[in-house]
């Protein structure tokens, strides 16, 4: 099932390249920069968990020691339902090539559920999209300099593990939970 799911990421992150890529002039972000990765939830699959952790596993020791460290305190505060990401080290992902479907499409504006733009948080703190953004009105309220236009991506999580992509490359995704409970079981 590994395989099949590394096939689909390569045909979702072809998609995510090309929608990134046309949002240039908006996109502020870069390696280190990692403020989406400082306080969430971080809701992802079975599947995408157990990705992850094999990742995870075959990570140098010494960043291993340094993740287990703050799972083990992210666990012991548990009662905190918004944390920063246990395997942010130094301001980077030591799991990049294996993070999950939402850490993979943050920054985009995207829709949601309901059919309405959802722009990306760190707009309120000059990055993605502050360059069109009117922070009092809470919308884009123009284009870039080279007269883009900011556009919005179905990449809801929903959408992107449905039920077509299973059968396309015969996955199951399994349960979603937020990443503190997929840990709590594989740590505890």
């Amino acid at each position: 099932m590994i395989e099949r799911y590394k096939k689909y990421l390569e045909f979702i992150d072809k998609s995510l390249t090309k929608m990134f890529k046309s949002q240039t002039p908006f996109i502020k972000c870069k390696k280190g920069c990692a403020y989406c990765c400082k306080e969430g939830e971080y809701p992802i699959s079975e599947l995408e968990f157990v990705y992850l952790m094999l990742y995870y596993n075959e990570l140098d020791e010494n960043i291993k020691d340094q993740i287990n460290e703050k799972i083990n305190k992210l666990i012991k505060n548990s009662r905190t339902k918004m944390y920063e990401c246990p395997f942010l080290i130094n301001d980077i992902c030591t799991v990049y090539p294996a993070r999950a479907i939402i850490c993979r499409t943050f920054g985009l504006i995207s829709y949601d559920k309901n059919n309405k733009k959802r722009i990306p948080f760190c707009v309120n703190i000059d990055l993605n999209y502050s360059n069109v953004f009117d922070k009092e009105k809470n919308k884009i309220i123009k284009k870039s300099e080279d007269g883009t236009e900011p556009l919005a991506f179905n990449i809801e999580r929903n959408y992107l593990r449905n039920k077509n992509f299973e059968k396309e490359f015969n996955l199951y995704f399994g349960e979603d939970k937020a990443l503190i409970e997929w840990l709590k079981e594989e740590f505890e």
